[in-house]
């Protein structure tokens, strides 16, 4: 029997866009600020390393939480991470990609303006929606793909004169995300 559909109001998922939004500008901005104020750098390997440290013990946590008990989270331990090594190498190849992609972050922030990078990292959108198109043989919307040229405009506009652009760009995602996110919901419901 198939699992009911969890209903999810507009409301909560504009409150999710602003706050991963929030999140992602303070993340740029402070990291943008760390790695180029006049104290000591800290290495970016060290703090890649943290960040996968506290996201591993959350991750736990969850899982703890979900089991219920000792006994069968032992066991979820066991038969997922254990008992499939196979699986694991599979994960491990994109976590590996993962933590050279933040490291390359911190390389990127040193050298780039914060909107420069912040902007041209949203690259990352198009390159799923193509990958997903030729991979996996997903069909996307007119709407997904007026977004997603939206942003690759919004990256060239942003590459071709930095300054001017950073207002523009910042309603062009924020356009493009809105977007994203209402032909999501048309989808879903």
């Amino acid at each position: 029997m198939a699992a009911p559909r969890e209903n999810v109001n507009l409301l909560f998922k504009l409150y999710c866009l602003a706050v991963m939004t929030l999140v992602a500008a303070a993340y740029t901005v402070a990291l943008r600020y760390t790695r180029t104020s006049d104290k000591e750098l800290y290495f970016s390997t060290t703090a890649v390393c943290i960040t996968e440290v506290i996201k591993l013990f959350l991750s736990v946590g969850i899982l703890a939480k979900e089991t219920g008990n000792l006994g069968r989270f032992k066991a979820s331990l066991r038969e997922n991470v254990l008992g499939s090594p196979k699986e694991l190498m599979k994960l491990s190849v994109p976590s590996l990609v993962y933590a050279v992609q933040n490291n390359m972050a911190f390389l990127a922030l040193s050298n780039l303006d914060a909107a420069v990078y912040q902007v041209t990292y949203q690259l990352k959108i198009p390159c799923t929606a193509l990958c997903t198109v030729l991979m996996l043989n997903r069909t996307l919307s007119k709407l997904q793909w007026i977004s997603v040229f939206m942003l690759c405009g919004g990256v060239i506009l942003v590459q071709w004169k930095p300054a001017e652009a950073t207002k523009v760009m910042f309603l062009l995602v924020l356009e493009a995300s809105t977007l994203l996110l209402w032909s999501s919901t048309q989808t879903t419901s």
